[in-house]
């Protein structure tokens, strides 16, 4: 099986631009959930469901920040690769300019 490894620098960031729109969009439907979900457990705090529902919370809450930070990056690290790949094209054209 042969796989087609040319990606063109404008997928990449077009890639990099999509993660960046889903950490945007993401934002506050995720802060709102946390947000909730710590209400929840404040006003339940009596009962033996508040302290679970607490954790359950900051578990979410710290999963649902490292994924946004993940998506960060790589949006981040997809905009590298682009720009890394457009000056290397550059190099080899200017390396065989006389030829």
């Amino acid at each position: 099986m042969v796989y087609d490894l040319n990606i063109s620098a404008g997928e990449l960031r077009a890639s990099a631009g999509a993660a960046d729109t889903l950490v945007t969009d993401l934002r506050p439907v995720l802060k709102k959930a946390v947000d909730d979900l710590t209400a929840a457990s404040s006003s339940l705090r009596h009962w033996t469901a508040g302290p679970r529902m607490a954790e359950t919370g900051e578990g979410w809450g710290g999963a649902l920040g490292a994924l946004r930070d993940n998506l960060t990056e790589h949006a981040r690290g997809l905009r590298l690769l682009a720009n890394g790949r457009d000056i290397m094209e550059q190099e080899v054209l200017s390396s065989f300019k006389g030829w």
